[in-house]
């Protein structure tokens, strides 16, 4: 299993715990919309960033959170704090 596939994981076990789904990556697509495709709400966001902070120990500004809209904005800026190699396709996202 690579380092992006662990991320990934934890951070669909972060939803999970969260949603009380049972996502993984056999079930979901990157451009899966977390509103739409995953049904997070704004609350359940914050909790699933705060979550994503302690577990993996990364520090994601709220100005970096904004205009992330899909399973694969949100990892893109974590694998970006871990220094994790990206392939990812993203949208041109610049962080300050």
């Amino acid at each position: 299993m690579t380092k992006k596939d662990e991320v990934l994981q934890q951070v669909l076990e972060i939803i999970n715990d969260i949603k009380f789904t049972a996502f993984s990556s056999e079930t979901v697509e990157l451009d899966y919309f977390l509103g739409g495709d995953l049904g997070i709400d704004s609350v359940e966001m914050l909790e699933v960033w705060y979550d994503i902070e302690q577990t993996l120990d990364v520090k994601v500004e709220d100005h970096e959170k904004r205009d992330l809209y899909t399973l694969k904005d949100v990892m893109a800026i974590v694998e970006q704090k871990l220094g994790v190699n990206q392939n990812f396709e993203t949208a041109e996202l610049q962080f300050a």
